[in-house]
């Protein structure tokens, strides 16, 4: 009597299996949607695959909202897509003891541009998240940041200033003890290399 029980679940569950395999072959298959994107771009197009690096000195005058001695040292991956593949960047605007970590990529892009005196370099325009700490204190502010960056040939700072160009401006409407914006200015030492 249970072998004749045990051979009808068998058969019953064989017939379920069947059915259920008819049922999903005639369904479409799923596509997965694209994976997020946590760096930069998000997957747009128009960029050109470049690695950026350099560092050194502004001195924006008075004019901008953020003026004086800023330094910088920085390095930066971009893919043909407009995401960053790889970055980092660090910041320091020396009359406010302010100093600025890089946390995270949120857009970018690359482009040629020509400067004053006919110059044409390799440019970058950056939006990301940077950890602020103003003082001897710890790195205890985030704040979204801009940066633009021209390579426009070598040596990146030479007598005087430039040709290459730093542009450094918090974009959540801060000023003062560090933020603001530096507007466009020539390097007055380092340089910036497009690769």
């Amino acid at each position: 009597m249970s072998k004749r029980i045990s051979i009808t679940r068998l058969v019953a569950s064989g017939i379920a299996a069947g059915a259920l395999l008819a049922v999903a072959c005639d369904r479409q298959p799923v596509v997965a949607p694209a994976k997020p994107s946590f760096w930069g771009g998000g997957g747009g197009s128009g960029c050109t695959a470049m690695k950026f690096t350099g560092g050194g000195r502004i001195d924006p005058d008075e004019s901008n909202t953020l003026s004086g001695k800023m330094t910088f040292g920085f390095n930066l991956f971009v893919d043909d897509q407009c995401n960053v593949t790889k970055g980092q960047f660090e910041v320091v605007h020396h009359p406010s003891q302010s100093r600025y970590h890089s946390v995270s990529f949120q857009s970018v892009s690359t482009f040629t541009e020509t400067n004053d005196q006919g110059q044409t370099g390799q440019c970058f325009d950056l939006f990301l998240t940077m950890r602020a700490a103003h003082g001897p204190g710890d790195f205890d502010h985030e704040h979204p940041v801009e940066i633009q960056a021209c390579d426009f040939g070598e040596p990146g700072s030479s007598p005087g200033t430039g040709p290459d160009t730093w542009w450094f401006a918090t974009t959540d409407g801060s000023t003062g003890g560090g933020h603001g914006d530096t507007g466009n200015t020539p390097l007055t030492g380092g340089n910036i290399q497009a690769h």
